[in-house]
């Protein structure tokens, strides 16, 4: 009798870690098979309650999103990974400190293919692409930012990676779905692409403001740019990066109020209205300048 299709081990041990990796994202998030598959499993679209006081909760979507490359295994096992210091990466290639141990992580070890980095790789950084692996008898998932990890690491270390048919990536232990600091990061990657349009638009404000500071109605322009983005809803919900908060907190005082109160005040009394003046402007200015220097 002639033989039927067959499912090998692999394709259980996939479905497996399928499973797994739903069952470790926070139930209200959607992730959506990303299908033809050419490098991407997934897409992962953040949401978030809006309603905690009513019987049924509701969620939100934050139009935040990012991608998944799944990597399920029955078993794998983490290895300490040393970390040395090294200079800036975008002024020069890698170069270790050997002799300055900047510490030691537990990673997992997987091996891409050189066509699934270059496929990352061409993508660029603004959208996050997260490679997970999902590791059955220990029932977690942990994660890298392939964009980073290629950007950062695989190209300053190596700049002919491309030469080898595969490439050895490591994921740290630490970086875990489901757990305080995976969720964090996740949330945190899954911000990039409106953090890096919000920075553009920044730097951008902040050059037009250079540009007037000596026209009588430079303060109209800055009013107006504060009200474009006082409307970014990453402000009071990107609790990772603190100075996020702080910068919107003060945008809002900004349009309310009209006085930053970046500097203290507690000598004002004893100061010229020209002096105040001069304060108040620079502060608008040092204002969009950290806007700027953050990017």
């Amino acid at each position: 009798m002639s033989e039927s299709k067959k499912r090998s081990e692999q394709h259980l041990i996939d479905q497996a870690g399928q499973q797994l990796l739903r069952s470790k994202l926070p139930a209200h998030w959607v992730l959506r098979d990303y299908r033809p598959d050419y490098g991407l499993d997934y897409s992962l679209e953040v949401f978030k309650e809006t309603d905690t006081v009513a019987r049924f909760p509701t969620y939100e979507t934050l139009g935040e999103h990012l991608f998944i490359q799944l990597k399920s295994v029955a078993s794998a096992r983490t290895l300490p990974l040393t970390v040395y210091e090294r200079g800036n990466v975008e002024k020069a290639p890698e170069r270790l400190v050997k002799d300055k141990i900047a510490g030691t992580i537990e990673t997992y070890r997987f091996s891409l293919e050189r066509a699934e980095l270059v496929t990352v790789e061409r993508m660029g950084v603004g959208v996050p692409v997260l490679l997970v692996i999902a590791d059955l008898e220990a029932q977690r998932c942990c994660f890298v930012c392939l964009n980073d990890y290629i950007d950062k690491i695989l190209i300053p270390r190596n700049p002919d990676y491309q030469a080898k048919a595969s490439r050895t990536i490591h994921l740290p232990a630490i970086n875990e779905i489901g757990s305080m600091i995976g969720q964090t990061a996740l949330r945190w990657y899954a911000k990039r692409p409106k953090l890096f349009s919000a920075f553009q638009r920044f730097v951008y404000q902040e050059n037009e403001l250079k540009w007037s500071a000596d026209s009588p109605n430079w303060e109209e322009l800055a009013i107006y740019f504060a009200r474009r983005i006082q409307t970014y809803d990453f402000w009071k919900d990107t609790e990772m990066w603190i100075p996020v908060r702080w910068w919107g907190d003060a945008i809002t005082r900004y349009l309310e109020t009209g006085d930053l109160k970046l500097l203290d005040r507690t000598n004002d009394a004893q100061k010229s209205e020209e002096e105040i003046t001069a304060r108040h402007k620079w502060e608008v200015y040092e204002l969009w300048l950290s806007f700027g220097m953050q990017n």
